[in-house]
């Protein structure tokens, strides 16, 4: 199961929240109107917010514009204005944020699923069966989550219980990926005249499969959110 922003929010300081070094932050410049992703480094004796300094904004001069901060402290995500105080080439390239009177976050809480229209290719793993049921097939994601997802067809593409496999070719924060994920029918249902919903479930995923996967999950309900942009 993935996870969604409750409605309530509330204000905490950044200290209080403590995000994890290494976490990706979102910064939005309100001018020039810019958005880069960075990692967070630390905090400067709360008097300043420590990230890296993407290698887009090398050759602009933002120090002082006002930018808007998102990014998850733990299970909350997290969003606050502030300046871009001071940027520094050494001994690395990275920028000093001012350090935030208060932080609002909302607290996440798990979600079953989230839309997501791709087009998939679906084969059965019975080679017999396949060819039954003309199979492979270019079909529709209708959902997905951590554990599987929702399948559109305009035919069934077996029964419940069939073992089936499902090529998905995604972007991955800009790196093409395909993985071969194999899945078990859990429900067939048509849901109006010539459009059958499929319910699968994602079955003995390799170690390094989950992990993309999960990762283009969350890419996903960011995204579906608000919280991922496009970069200019």
């Amino acid at each position: 199961m993935i996870r969604q922003i409750s409605s309530s929010q509330t204000a905490l300081s950044f200290t209080e929240l403590s995000p994890e070094p290494g976490v990706k932050m979102t910064l939005s410049f309100q001018s020039p109107r810019k958005s880069f992703t960075v990692n967070y480094i630390g905090v400067k004796s709360d008097a300043s917010v420590i990230c890296t300094m993407p290698k887009a904004a090398a050759s602009l001069n933002l120090e002082g514009q006002r930018l808007t901060v998102k990014m998850m402290a733990g299970n909350r995500m997290c969003a606050f204005s502030c300046r871009l105080i001071k940027s520094f080439a050494h001994p690395y390239p990275h920028w000093h944020l001012e350090y935030p009177s208060v932080v609002n976050h909302h607290t996440v809480r798990y979600h079953p699923r989230i839309p997501v229209n791709m087009a998939v290719s679906v084969d059965h793993q019975d080679e017999q069966q396949g060819i039954h049921l003309g199979l492979p097939r270019i079909v529709h994601t209708r959902d997905i989550s951590l554990e599987g997802m929702g399948l559109e067809s305009p035919v069934p593409l077996g029964q419940v219980g069939d073992e089936l496999f499902v090529t998905m070719r995604f972007d991955l924060n800009g790196l093409d990926q395909v993985l071969l994920l194999a899945v078990q029918l859990q429900n067939v249902e048509e849901v109006e005249l010539g459009v059958f919903l499929h319910g699968v479930k994602f079955d003995h995923m390799e170690e390094d499969s989950a992990l993309i996967m999960t990762a283009f999950v969350y890419q996903c309900y960011l995204s579906e959110l608000g919280y991922l942009h496009e970069h200019p």
